[in-house]
């Protein structure tokens, strides 16, 4: 099925064939038995195992005699060596440089590698990798609350000083969560059952394409989070509006700085009588660190639009491709439609102004 629905597409785009066989590829078959035995003779540990969700990861919880918790992430078998030692590389960089919320760090192997490529029968050749639990409650759905979107762009500020000038990996990492991609994704199209809904996604495409690309390559660049959503960010358990921490950097990529805050914010754009309000305040959040350039504040409203059309893409193109995974590929859904929706009807120019107005009259 998954060959059919690849193909099935208009075309698959240049230098994104790894990364639409990645997404193709379902998840590592690797079960909680399998977890304990990889934790034990890989890690050392004695644990119990529990599975968690992931969309193209095996991923499990492990906490050992005395309450450790970890956490071991199985990787899809598409998953190159580079593109792991880039995240780690991330992971590794920011640990000890941000305090002011939790960032999991790398438990390593036996053998002290971060990275173990497995060799027990049924996971032979995939790559691991174990780390830190993290303390907070996923933030989940919740949209509309000011502070919290200030903590949440502070939040971002924080990872964005703190990798600022790290070098870009050796190669290129193509990943279809990188908005970026997303103008090159137009054959996912047809996998939106809405006509409305299509046209106007087409038009934001071609006027992506067109427009909004060549000022983007311009910006700032270095390793971003790239899938800051509401599984993981963590708030506080006795304060849904304080971010407490920041897990899972599989999705990491080199891309403009901004544009973590615009996937961030793309999962808070809230509704109402001003919906960029918590865009806004979740700008005024990441300033408190890093102070955007001008062409960052201009583009954010449409990189916030580009990751809301990819999010719909690839949710609908997924959830056929993976039926037993659908209630996790689409948890976000509803509120992806709702805001592209939104966006998508106002008039040309209007979202990028207001936000451009609010930060002149901060």
């Amino acid at each position: 099925m998954s060959e059919n629905l690849m193909a099935g597409t208009d075309e698959v785009p240049a230098g994104l064939e790894g990364a639409f066989a990645q997404f193709c590829r379902a998840r590592p078959d690797v079960g909680v038995e399998q977890a304990r035995d990889i934790a034990r003779s890989v890690y050392g540990m004695e644990v119990s195992a529990t599975a968690l969700p992931g969309e193209r990861d095996a991923n499990f919880l492990l906490c050992d005699g005395s309450g450790c918790r970890t956490v071991l992430k199985i990787m899809n078998a598409s998953e190159t060596v580079e593109d792991a030692a880039f995240v780690s590389r991330v992971m590794e960089r920011l640990a000890g440089a941000v305090t002011e919320i939790g960032l999991a760090g790398i438990v390593p192997a036996l053998g002290g590698d971060g990275i173990a490529v497995l060799t027990m029968p049924g996971a032979e050749g995939l790559m691991a990798r174990m780390v830190g639990w993290v303390d907070g409650v996923p933030m989940g759905g919740r949209a509309g609350s000011l502070r919290l979107a200030h903590g949440t762009g502070r939040s971002v500020g924080l990872m964005a000083r703190a990798l600022q000038g790290m070098a870009p990996p050796g190669q290129a990492r193509a990943v279809l969560w990188d908005s970026l991609q997303v103008d090159a994704l137009g054959g996912l199209l047809l996998h939106v059952p809405q006509p409305a809904r299509r046209r106007a996604m087409a038009g934001f495409l071609d006027m992506f394409r067109g427009r909004v690309r060549p000022l983007v390559d311009a910006l700032p660049r270095q390793p971003i989070h790239n899938d800051l959503n509401g599984s993981n960010l963590l708030v506080a358990g006795d304060d849904a509006e304080r971010v407490v921490g920041i897990v899972d950097f599989g999705d990491a990529v080199f891309a403009p700085r901004i544009n973590d805050l615009a996937v961030a914010a793309s999962y808070q754009l809230g509704s109402g009588h001003d919906p960029l309000a918590g865009v806004t305040a979740m700008l005024a959040g990441f300033a408190t660190v890093v102070v955007p350039e001008p062409a960052e504040i201009d583009l954010l409203f449409d990189l916030v639009v580009a990751r809301l059309a990819l999010r719909v893409l690839l949710t609908e193109w997924r959830s056929v491709l993976f039926p037993d995974n659908r209630d996790y590929i689409r948890r976000n859904s509803v509120q992806a439609e709702q805001a592209l929706d939104w966006a998508l009807a106002l008039p040309p120019g209007r979202g990028r102004a207001a936000i451009r107005e609010a930060w002149a009259g901060r």
